[in-house]
């Protein structure tokens, strides 16, 4: 059984964002395929992130931590009075929120437009040396280190004993979504495609999220190790409902690049296609992204349900999902999610990277306004259109989304 080291920054376990989820879902597949993995979480591991974390699996969840140092938590110990405690801490913690936003939003937004994130604002001396000193007593085999903020982790790796296999898993190009993002006046990490470079070639392997991402970093560093990891999901097919009102599905987590799209969205399609359908249709915006949407104007027939643990739910009654997004980088999760429950999506150029040879086959694109109503008011209308895309959206899912097509280039490289 080969040892692992998993580091993140990240509260994978509650799986509020996709990237979140990404993490949680590579840590599970991890264990699954015996594996023995370790986390490595720069963060406060505190009472309720345990809880939370004994509710979110099903096995022993090792951590190493600066503050607690190691746990092995039992995580094959959930009764039902953990399952409701859990609904307990999240609801007291979306309430908790919520009033903080009504107070702090507009400190908040010129927060937003001054911030300057920059890389050394992550670099830790102390984890960095508590990293070195648990790779020394775990002696992993290989370590993946999630996200470019955290390669300072590896960094003089060589003064362990035994080197382990180096692996960087990178959600983004990070000099691309920085230009991006600030294209359209939200701050992210400040970062060259120079210093990105540098930080990367710390690593034996390089995985990218996305084959466009792939080729950047190959053309950075042609003489390393890059590999394709997407988001698996399992593919699934929902049982075919023609109901009243249709229900148009939106999930999303509190990012700017989502915040922008629904709002746009809203004022743009949606008040139009409720004058053309009426009470024929409602919007369910779903997740965190509800939490900051208390300065946009909500249209008639909108539902805004917040964070859920039942996505499951969510997309089963969906009849048609929408991803409005228009700047950003990487695979869109929430794009992966929707086709392996085999929905009806509508989304943009922006959401469909990594997706593009699904584009008008397996998925719809519209870049904008009115090409949106035009799709959405088209599956709106026509049943069988709407079936047709579902068993579309089922037979892409199967044949490039499924976990073992995702994960096998790293299975190859771990074995």
């Amino acid at each position: 059984m080969k040892t692992i080291l998993l580091a993140t920054d990240r509260k994978f376990w509650r799986q509020e964002q996709g990237s979140a989820k990404r993490i949680s879902d590579l840590y599970q597949y991890l264990v699954r395929k015996k594996f023995d993995v370790s986390v490595f979480f720069i963060g406060k591991l505190t009472n309720t992130e345990i809880d939370l974390i004994k509710l979110a699996y099903d096995h022993e969840f090792k951590v190493f931590n600066k503050s607690c140092g190691f746990l092995s938590i039992d995580c094959n110990t959930t009764t039902q009075s953990d399952i409701l405690r859990k609904g307990k801490i999240l609801f007291k913690k979306k309430v908790r929120s919520l009033k903080n936003l009504f107070f702090k939003k507009s400190l908040k937004i010129q927060n937003r437009q001054n911030q300057k994130i920059e890389l050394i604002n992550f670099f830790s001396q102390e984890h960095q040396e508590y990293f070195r000193s648990v790779c020394q007593e775990l002696n992993p085999e290989a370590i993946i280190v999630e996200y470019i903020r955290l390669a300072y982790l590896v960094k003089d790796i060589n003064k362990v004993e035994t080197r382990p296999l180096t692996l960087i898993d990178t959600h983004d190009v990070v000099y691309q979504r920085y230009e991006k993002f600030r294209a359209n006046g939200e701050s992210e990490i400040k970062i060259t495609a120079e210093e990105e470079k540098q930080l990367l070639s710390l690593f034996d392997v390089i995985l990218a999220i996305q084959n466009k991402d792939k080729e950047t970093f190959k053309k950075m560093l042609p003489e390393h190790h890059v590999i394709q990891v997407g988001h698996p999901s399992q593919p699934q097919k929902h049982e075919f409902l023609n109901k009243s009102p249709i229900n148009i599905t939106y999930v999303a987590g509190p990012n700017a690049s989502n915040k922008k799209a629904i709002a746009h969205f809203l004022k743009k399609v949606w008040v139009k296609l409720i004058e053309k359908f009426k009470y024929k249709i409602k919007l369910h915006i779903v997740g965190r992204i509800c939490e900051e949407l208390t300065d946009v104007e909500i249209p008639a027939n909108v539902q805004l349900t917040g964070w859920t643990n039942d996505l499951e739910s969510v997309y089963k009654e969906a009849d048609i999902v929408i991803n409005p997004v228009y700047f950003g980088t990487g695979l869109k999760i929430k794009n992966v999610e929707a086709l392996c429950h085999s929905k009806p999506l509508v989304t943009t150029t922006v959401g469909a990277e990594g997706l593009e040879h699904g584009i008008n086959e397996a998925f719809l694109v519209s870049d904008s306004p009115k090409d949106a109503l035009e799709q959405i008011s088209t599956l709106i209308e026509n049943e069988e259109i709407r079936k047709n895309f579902s068993d579309k959206a089922y037979a892409f899912a199967c044949q490039n989304l499924a976990e073992d097509k995702v994960y096998r280039e790293l299975y190859q490289v771990l074995k």
